[in-house]
């Protein structure tokens, strides 16, 4: 009988090692995965940082270009502005020219009328119809030669200012046309200076996004190499601590998991949104596609955070880039992690219940929930009541 017992006891303790083996291995497994995964962003952060460089580049270049353009557009402008105050000089000055020669052709043209009356007084209407004097006669003929010498010369004048008078007037319009050009000109200038200006601003917002966004990633990689390196540390001492619980003889696996039978059942782990799902993601800061192997939880800040199963707290740690986190072993095969906590209220090796508070959601309240079946990630929603969200 006592024989019996022992054998009982024996088979109990070995059980219960190779079950605690077996679990100690899907932990280890887990944060391998999570090893392979920081390290993976810490990969593609720094691909992410290169092209971010070489997208600084390029708008730094387009920027400088356009500074150069913009340089060239005002010394064009400030030419044609030049050239359009000289024009217009000029067209005040064939202004006043032109009303020279106005005045001038009436002149004349008054002049020549008054010299052609004399000239018809002094041929019609003779002051005696017949002289006796030849000198009288003499003078007379003189003053019709010389009358009609003066009205010659003053219908060439005549001739002459009304020339003038049109080339003045053709000059006013060649100036005329050419201010209309170089106002287009000016104004074509000036509408792509205006473009070449907020092309110019909104290159300087990139070129300051990009930088700010280079900065960020930059940090975002500092941190998850010191997670990366902090996860070793923890794979290591789980490795170690796995090397001194390991048995020499395993058990055959029990039967099946209980917790599988809870899928569609279990509580929400926090109160708040699904802000990001399982699956495939995109960084909203660097646009940088990822895939998520948990949710992440909007609520508000210490809010309670609740075991969705029963089981064992396996790990309680704070872990840079997660924050603080605690991984629950419910059986042999599934685990569920919680992260980005605030003050925690277990401890590692603690059994709790289904709704146990585990800790308090922190400053930002935003909280990652991960449902692992030994090293493979599941989609939590697929196991979690929607109405408990």
């Amino acid at each position: 009988m006592r024989a019996t017992v022992t054998i009982l006891i024996l088979t109990c303790v070995l059980t219960i090692g190779a079950t605690a083996y077996a679990d100690e291995r899907d932990q280890i497994l887990i944060q391998k995965q999570e090893l392979e995964t920081i390290q993976t962003e810490v990969e593609e952060g720094r691909k992410m940082l290169d092209s971010l460089k070489q997208t600084e580049l390029s708008v730094q270049k387009r920027l400088l270009d356009n500074e150069q353009q913009i340089a060239g557009n005002r010394k064009v402008i400030r030419r044609l502005s030049r050239e359009a105050d000289e024009i217009r000089q000029s067209i005040a000055a064939a202004e006043t020219e032109l009303g020279q020669r106005q005045l001038e052709l009436d002149l004349s043209r008054r002049r020549y009328l008054g010299n052609i009356r004399q000239f018809y007084l002094a041929a019609h209407h003779p002051s005696t119809p017949f002289s006796s004097d030849l000198n009288e006669e003499c003078n007379l003929h003189r003053q019709i030669v010389y009358l009609t010498a003066v009205a010659g010369f003053e219908s060439g004048q005549i001739r002459q200012a009304a020339g003038l008078l049109v080339q003045t007037g053709e000059r006013m319009g060649q100036l005329t046309g050419e201010k209309k050009k170089v106002t287009k000109l000016r104004q074509k200038r000036e509408s792509a200076n205006v473009l070449a200006q907020n092309r110019k601003q909104k290159q300087q917002k990139d070129l300051e996004r990009i930088r700010r966004t280079k900065t960020e990633e930059s940090d975002r990689i500092l941190t998850l190499e010191m997670a990366a390196r902090e996860m070793e540390q923890i794979i290591d001492r789980l490795q170690r601590e796995a090397q001194e619980r390991e048995l020499s003889q395993r058990t055959e696996p029990g039967g099946p998991s209980i917790f599988a039978s809870l899928k569609g059942q279990l509580l929400s782990p926090y109160k708040g949104k699904v802000t990001t799902p399982f699956g495939p993601a995109v960084d909203p800061i660097t646009n940088l596609a990822s895939l998520s192997s948990g949710i992440t939880i909007k609520g508000a800040p210490g809010r309670r955070v609740v075991a969705v199963a029963s089981g064992t707290v396996a790990y309680v740690g704070n872990l840079r880039g997660y924050g603080i986190f605690v991984i629950i072993r419910h059986d042999e095969e599934y685990f569920t992690t919680y992260a980005g906590l605030g003050e925690t209220i277990v401890t590692t090796d603690e059994y709790v219940l289904a709704g146990n508070k585990l800790a308090v959601s922190g400053a930002s309240g935003v909280a990652k929930f991960e449902l692992r079946q030994g090293s493979r990630a599941l989609d939590p929603i697929e196991w979690i009541r929607i109405e408990s969200f």
